[in-house]
């Protein structure tokens, strides 16, 4: 794929973009970690532009059409041909199993919730981009998964409308809370209006009685998402598990884990990114 293919083509058929030798290996180069930061970021200004994708691969029994030039998964998925956050599927996986309820927050393409359907889950799928949405519904259907329903929506603590900033190299990374758009995160955002509802609103519309795991990653916003939901909703319907990024905490207007852990909530495991509650009987 040449470095002017930067379209998004949620229409043809999977196997239409081959990931050839040289387009793994670029974007392996750009991944090693044996390199300096510095350089591997040249490294990865040089590969994005020249193999931005799209890409069709088939990574751990799925398939994923991929943009590794517009996103941080895309490029893990390509260059270790596997899924990303495999510390955090490993947690995961023990609390998926058939006719388990899973409720993803921030699906960004579906690399947790293809990883939860192929564990024979019931997956709302909940994503607030619209682009990365449209990518995500190309996954789904790619892999006929037919118990995954998708969400085009941001969720936060009341029905309405805010800006979602998004940075064109990572596009999975977008966020509600504009704070988080500079410092360590500087770079060229821009800004969107999307639709914001309560998490109790689609979870009822879904017609779901039930949650087993809940996985929220929006970055600087699980707080938002999480604490308003428990607040207004029966203790019958509180998730079994929930996995929450935690790496943008400094962001929450609450502190999330301290309120779970008062809701009765237990860590149950950690990685570097991300904390894994359970409830208490």
């Amino acid at each position: 794929m040449s470095a002017s293919a930067t379209l998004v083509d949620t229409q043809s058929p999977f196997g239409t973009y081959a990931a050839e030798g040289l387009v793994r290996f670029a974007w392996k180069l750009a991944d090693r970690h044996d390199l300096s930061a510095a350089l591997r970021k040249r490294i990865r200004l040089i590969v994005s532009r020249m193999f931005k994708g799209p890409y069709d691969t088939e990574v751990d029994g799925l398939k994923f059409r991929i943009y590794p030039g517009q996103n941080y998964d895309d490029r893990k998925i390509l260059a270790k041909g596997r899924l990303p956050e495999k510390a955090e599927h490993k947690l995961l996986k023990p609390y998926l199993a058939a006719g388990s309820v899973f409720v993803d927050v921030g699906a960004n393409i579906g690399s947790y919730t293809l990883f939860a359907a192929s564990c024979g889950a019931e997956v709302l799928a909940i994503e607030a981009n619209p682009q990365t949405a449209a990518k995500l519904a190309f996954n789904i259907q790619a892999n006929s998964l037919d118990q995954v329903r998708l969400e085009e929506v941001a969720i936060g603590d009341q029905e309405g409308t805010l800006s979602l900033w998004s940075e064109p190299t990572n596009c999975g990374f977008a966020t509600l809370v504009e704070d988080l758009t500079t410092g360590e995160w500087a770079g060229d955002w821009s800004a969107k209006q999307v639709a914001v509802r309560p998490l109790a609103d689609v979870v009822a519309e879904q017609g779901l009685t039930r949650i087993d795991l809940l996985k929220v990653d929006v970055e600087g916003f699980e707080d938002r998402v999480v604490l308003p939901f428990l607040r207004t909703t029966d203790r019958t319907m509180w998730p079994s598990v929930i996995m929450l990024e935690t790496n943008c905490r400094p962001h929450w207007a609450e502190d999330c884990t301290s309120e779970l852990e008062a809701l009765g909530y237990k860590a149950a495991g950690s990685t570097h990114d991300n904390t894994v509650f359970e409830l208490a009987a």
